[in-house]
């Protein structure tokens, strides 16, 4: 992976679908994203992660055609090897964006609820995710809104032809994991 592109700096980024190995991402302004090769999408995607909304985003994810996934999210930042890592943790809300919005779903209410019940959430962990997913609607899909967000806009293709696709990108499994 280059160091530095027009399109940002080189970053790692640790989330469950890896069993939370680091893999090589790139930072632009506040978007991380990783280009991915994963045998549940049908070609090339681009995962985007905004650091500061607590927002993980895909585009056409798992071969569904013209929908975004989109998942409430929290990151734990540190380093590894001297680059930045960003360790992605689920919040169990997540909605589902018909093509650019404004429509959409909200999913896994009742997750995040036995996740606090559970105790995997703590009421200040899911009261983050609460807000988030409140800001998320507000900001990019209610009243006149632009989604996709704006800064994921410029790393973004519909077609999946993504500007400055990775040379090596990630490659999570070539056919589904044994269990």
């Amino acid at each position: 992976m280059k160091e530095t592109t027009e399109y940002g700096r080189a970053a790692l980024v640790s989330t469950r679908i890896y069993g939370h190995r680091p893999v090589p991402a790139r930072m632009s302004g506040t978007v991380l994203y990783s280009d991915q090769l994963y045998w549940r999408h049908r070609g090339p995607r681009r995962y985007f992660w905004l650091v500061e909304e607590d927002l993980q985003l895909i585009y056409e994810p798992f071969g569904w055609r013209d929908e975004w996934y989109v998942d409430v999210v929290s990151f734990e930042r540190s380093e590894h090897d001297g680059s930045p890592l960003f360790t992605v943790h689920d919040r169990y809300l997540d909605f589902v964006v018909e093509g650019m919005g404004p429509t959409y779903r909200a999913l896994d209410l009742d997750e995040a609820g036995e996740a606090l019940l559970d105790g995997m959430l703590t009421p200040a962990d899911l009261a983050r995710a609460l807000s988030a997913a409140q800001r998320f609607v507000d900001s990019y899909l209610h009243r006149g809104a632009t989604f996709p967000p704006p800064p994921v806009k410029e790393l973004f293709s519909p077609d999946h032809r993504y500007p400055d696709w990775a040379e090596d990108p990630v490659a999570v499994y070539s056919s589904p994991a044994p269990d």
